[in-house]
């Protein structure tokens, strides 16, 4: 149903998590896209259910699913305090959750229909309460990021950091930072429901996270680093780029990351390949194929 960067990564992570943390074998995006097709009826059931069993993860998975993608429908305002209320719930009880760091999950403070101001001072409230009481977690820490890397970079840095800093060996920190530096290179702060950039806050392109995120990926030891975040400045910073110039800026800069990975790792097998997509992408935009029809 959806498509998102370093899906099959993300995927194998939660289905680890889900085994550690209480889910059944039916792992949390299937569980939300599952709540996705409930009837407002078997929504209720599962409601009821929860007054009885609060920890059972999978039915808030389901209701977070079914709030989520059937938001428009009538009974915006009661979906919205529903949303809100498992979420919170899940921040306080279970903030490790896999649940938690599905793009479900996060409460946005304006930008779309979904957003919550409400819900998302008190989120935060409890997010920065949980930071401080665990400090040994890092799936904490890591949902957390994933909650706030568009709405608070800083403080999703921060968190990942620290888990970093916890988990020094465990190479999903290394591409989250990627994910999140090559983001602030960007300059996204907002996603669609496909994971890709939806807006760019052209006055960030040039702040302070820009800089630190450039200024990270300079400085970095980690080709896994580099590459997540090459990745992305080749993908979607070719897709936002408007003019041929811009595509092939974006193109160079991550080539300039891939031949400091290359340099940092000169064994690895993939840096040869992944120049080679550059260029092939490079010659796409200097020599685009004819539209159909023409």
């Amino acid at each position: 149903m959806r498509l998102r960067l370093s899906a099959l990564a993300f995927t194998l992570l939660l289905n680890l998590g889900a085994q550690i943390h209480g889910l059944p074998i039916m792992q949390p995006e299937q569980l939300m896209e599952k709540g996705a097709e409930l009837s407002p009826d078997e929504a209720q059931a599962l409601e009821t259910q929860l007054e009885k069993t609060p920890d059972d993860l999978a039915a808030r998975a389901q209701l977070l699913g079914f709030y989520y993608y059937q938001w428009m429908k009538p009974g915006e305002a009661a979906s919205r305090a529903a949303r809100r209320r498992h979420i919170l719930w899940l921040i306080e009880h279970h903030p490790e959750s896999p649940v938690l760091g599905l793009a479900e999950a996060p409460i946005e403070e304006t930008g779309n229909s979904l957003a919550d101001p409400e819900g998302y001072r008190l989120s935060r409230q409890l997010w920065l309460s949980q930071m401080e009481a665990r400090k040994s977690d890092p799936y904490l820490r890591g949902n957390m990021a994933k909650f706030f890397q568009m709405t608070d970079k800083d403080l999703a840095l921060k968190a990942l950091l620290e888990a970093k800093a916890i988990q020094p060996q465990n190479t999903e920190w290394d591409w989250r930072l990627g994910y999140l530096y090559g983001m602030g290179v960007l300059a996204v702060d907002a996603l669609g429901l496909n994971g890709q950039p939806t807006s760019v806050d052209l006055i960030a392109a040039t702040g302070p996270f820009a800089l630190l995120s450039r200024k990270a990926l300079a400085e970095t030891t980690s080709g896994t680093t580099l590459s997540i975040a090459a990745q992305l400045l080749w993908r979607y910073g070719t897709m936002l780029a408007p003019t041929q110039k811009g595509k092939l800026d974006w193109l160079d800069e991550a080539e300039k990351l891939i031949e400091r990975a290359k340099s940092l790792e000169p064994r690895n097998p993939s840096w040869p390949q992944f120049l080679r997509q550059l260029e092939m992408s490079r010659q796409e935009v200097l020599s685009p194929a004819p539209k159909q029809g023409k």
